[in-house]
């Protein structure tokens, strides 16, 4: 009975080191895909996020669904639902760009790393205008960022809104 307990206890520990052996294994079957070791840095992420608000900042329609990944889905802060549709979120940018920003200030942003593929950038911002019907907007954005096949950082997904104001 004893030798059955021992051959029971060898047989779980052995299944435990194959199997925490198999999950810790280094990759060589040449799939890149989920390589981490080439981070992308802050710098390089910075200047993607400064690329982007400078773009913003254009109200250049165009131009600012240009940072938009084929494929993005996102919540606006003009829209409540979910756009998943890439026509719609084009017709979303326009309605930004139409609404004649003629200044964006950043007042905090944070980015996170996820890897050499992907990073968050959360920002507020303060919009103001001269000429347009909304004069004043506080809106705060996540966007996620993933890198496109030709190198490039897109927007795959957005979701901004409204600063809530304070209770007095």
């Amino acid at each position: 009975m004893q030798r059955s307990y021992r051959m029971l206890s060898l047989t779980f520990a052995l299944s435990a080191v194959f199997a925490t052996t198999a999950c810790h294994r280094d990759r060589d079957d040449g799939d890149k895909g989920n390589d981490h070791s080439a981070m992308i840095s802050e710098s390089d992420a910075a200047k993607v996020t400064d690329a982007m608000v400078a773009t913003w900042q254009s109200m250049d329609a165009t131009k600012i669904d240009a940072l938009y990944a084929p494929d993005v889905v996102g919540f606006d802060s003009t829209a409540a639902p979910l756009s998943t549709d890439r026509a719609n979120w084009t017709k979303l940018q326009q309605g930004f760009a139409a609404m004649k920003f003629d200044h964006l200030a950043v007042t905090q942003s944070k980015t996170q790393i996820l890897d050499g593929d992907d990073f968050i950038f959360s920002s507020v911002s303060n919009l103001t205008s001269t000429s347009g019907s909304i004069k004043a907007l506080s809106l705060r954005c996540t966007d996620v960022f993933h890198k496109q096949s030709d190198g490039k950082f897109l927007v795959v997904n957005e979701h901004c809104s409204t600063v809530p104001t304070a209770k007095a």
